[in-house]
């Protein structure tokens, strides 16, 4: 049986997770209450981390699980802001924290998350404010920072799918 595990802050990951956990028939758990041999000891893994700047929560629980070395099918699911139909950060991200040898073992499925900026912390509503004033005084935008700039602008943004979950779903079951 499949187990879904989310790492999330806010909640868009969680989100996701309570979604996949539904459409499988699956168990969900917050990525503090388990272990990596627990991940490794699984048929299927979905891991749903949220993006953060640099960060993907959950990471480092997945790279050590995966590197335990098992028959265990593992699915990332990361939930950021960006339009993952334009940009390629989120695969850079995932690259930079994964080794080559375990990318090669991972689905990875990308979708939207939601943003509420009242929420974030002072840090973190001063970068998306630093990022947000650089992209607007750019000229020649290109699409994903345009993306992103029309992401960081509103007060709250809300880009959860649940439809995305097939694509999941496809990835665990394929």
């Amino acid at each position: 049986m499949p187990l879904v595990v989310h790492a999330s802050k806010y909640g868009s990951a969680e989100l996701y997770a309570s979604w996949i956990g539904e459409a499988l028939g699956a168990p969900v758990a917050a990525a503090d209450e388990v272990t990596p041999q627990q991940l490794a000891a699984t048929d299927v893994v979905v891991l749903c981390g949220a993006i953060y700047g640099p960060t993907l929560r959950g990471s480092s629980l997945l790279r050590k699980a995966m590197e335990l070395g098992t028959a265990t099918r593992f699915v990332l699911v990361t939930v950021g802001l960006s339009d993952p139909g334009i940009t390629t950060k989120r695969d850079e991200l995932v690259a930079s924290k994964l080794p080559d040898e375990l990318r090669e073992r991972l689905e990875v499925v990308h979708v939207r998350g939601a943003m509420d900026r009242s929420r974030l912390s002072l840090v973190e509503r001063s970068m998306m404010s630093t990022i947000r004033r650089g992209l607007a005084v750019k000229r020649d935008r290109t699409a994903e920072e345009q993306a992103m700039l029309d992401a960081l602008t509103p007060d709250s943004i809300d880009l959860t799918d649940r439809a995305a979950v097939a694509t999941v779903v496809e990835a665990c079951l394929g």
